[in-house]
């Protein structure tokens, strides 16, 4: 991976720029990291970069369990004994990482899911912590963001800085990939309301770059998914099998499907299609053993 390096972003609070932005924030020369990178290389750099500051790592916050977002935490927790800290579903899947490519596949995950693209190595979290308000005695405060992952929380510093996590993605990813993964579309819609009521001098999305303001960049992601949700329901008529609606969507988008991408991809169709039908677009019709998507003519799209 890129060498990674030290961004200040206000007095206590700094960015490591990285494929899933890490947060630093530092009191008296100890430092909590905001999730730790994807793996084993990004802790070893992480924690040289501390230690070319001389400052020692005392917890580890993680916004949610992807291993993106914790693949540092074994290496970091095995050479500093630091603590690791997460909301208590989240929790779960960082010490059995294998509880990803299992929920993914929807039963036991073959070999080829068992990467360390979907799998973290184990560390144990030693503080769970709520979804919302303080975190521990750091100064630091928790604010729920679910609908990417299970327990998904954003963090915030006392120097007014709020990291995201997978809440948004820029519009360069959107672009790229269109369909980003989401658990739960009601949940996630929720969080992106929430975003404009937030209140900070500086925004890190995980995925998108250090923002005063994030406003374009809800409207950007809130748009990408509806156009998806609008695409999914024009297939169901006549009706569609979860086969054929994964195939439209890979043409559609020029997806090259593999292990991680079928599950990943499959997984958010299945989201959407539970969000489609609890809103009343579509219908899941069982018959001679298969089921069928049909699509609700009269209902519209809220």
């Amino acid at each position: 991976m890129a060498s990674l390096h030290l961004q200040q972003i206000t007095e206590c609070t700094y960015l490591i720029p990285s494929p899933a932005n890490i947060g630093v924030y530092v009191n008296d020369h100890r430092a909590i990291l905001i999730d730790s990178g994807n793996d084993q290389d990004a802790g070893r750099q992480i924690l040289k970069l501390l230690k070319a500051r001389d400052w020692e790592l005392d917890l580890i916050v993680n916004t949610h369990s992807n291993a993106d977002h914790a693949g540092g935490n074994a290496f970091l927790q095995q050479k500093t004994g630091c603590r690791i800290a997460a909301t208590a579903l989240e929790a779960a899947f960082i010490q059995h990482p294998v509880l990803e490519p299992a929920f993914l596949f929807g039963g036991f995950p073959m070999k080829a899911l068992q990467n360390k693209f979907l799998m973290a190595k184990p560390s144990t979290v030693t503080d769970v912590i709520p979804a919302s308000g303080p975190i521990l005695a750091t100064g630091l405060e928790a604010l729920p963001l679910p609908g990417h992952y299970f327990e998904m929380i954003g963090v915030k510093t006392p120097d007014n800085v709020i990291f995201l996590a997978d809440s948004l993605f820029s519009e360069e990813i959107l672009n790229k990939y269109h369909l980003i993964f989401l658990y739960d579309l009601q949940a996630h819609f929720s969080t992106l309301d929430c975003l404009r009521t937030l209140n900070a001098a500086w925004y890190v999305p995980s995925h998108a770059e250090l923002t005063s303001d994030i406003t374009a960049l809800i409207d950007c992601n809130i748009r990408k998914i509806q156009a998806i949700l609008e695409q999914i329901v024009s297939w169901c008529q006549p009706g569609a099998m979860f086969e054929e609606l994964l195939a439209r969507l890979c043409q559609t988008y020029n997806i090259t499907l593999n292990s991680n991408q079928y599950v990943l991809i499959g997984s958010t169709l299945k989201s959407c299609l539970a969000y489609l039908t609890d809103q009343g677009r579509i219908t899941p019709q069982f018959a001679d053993g298969t089921l069928r998507w049909e699509q609700n003519v009269t209902s519209g799209l809220s």
